[in-house]
């Protein structure tokens, strides 16, 4: 088994949850992902000095909830796929250009560009339904091992999008 290391996540949530929240990783809130789960050689306060810094000149974006899937290797993860609208297209584009130059490394590369397959993931107590309407107009830094703990997720930084 590989050691755990230090890894983010870029999120837009669904649901009114505070910075520095802290959560089960089994236990998620109801959010889309914008970058998936990833190192980078960027210390967090450059990293969310940087995304600041775009985010405020950055028009937020629009989807709208489609199909209910199933994904993982033994599909068993219940989501709903959203729209992959130009908006949303060019936000998670952005944010992993940016993130590109602090030394990006992806976990599951596959899926980013032009593999990135938006979608909310169906959770114990909430989820989007076929033609719900989600608006990206804050993402959120998640740190996936908050105090070296692997179980645990934590909600660093919200940064609103603002359209400048």
């Amino acid at each position: 088994m590989q050691p755990f290391t230090q890894k983010y996540a870029i999120i837009q949530l669904l649901e009114d949850v505070a910075e520095g929240t802290e959560y089960l990783a089994s236990n998620w809130p109801l959010h889309v992902t914008i970058v998936d789960v990833f190192a980078i050689d960027w210390d967090v306060l450059t990293m969310i000095e940087e995304l600041t810094k775009l985010l405020g000149h950055h028009q937020g974006a629009s989807s709208v909830a489609t199909e209910d899937m199933l994904f993982g290797p033994e599909k068993q993860t219940r989501v709903i796929l959203l729209e992959k609208t130009d908006s949303l297209v060019k936000l998670h584009y952005d944010v992993t250009q940016l993130l590109e130059q602090g030394g990006l490394k992806l976990n599951n590369p596959e899926f980013a560009k032009q593999g990135f397959l938006p979608h909310s993931t169906v959770q114990q107590h909430a989820r989007l339904n076929k033609g719900d309407n989600v608006a990206f107009s804050a993402l959120s830094i998640i740190d996936m091992f908050p105090d070296e703990d692997p179980y645990k997720r934590r909600v660093l930084k919200t940064i609103t999008i603002s359209g400048g």
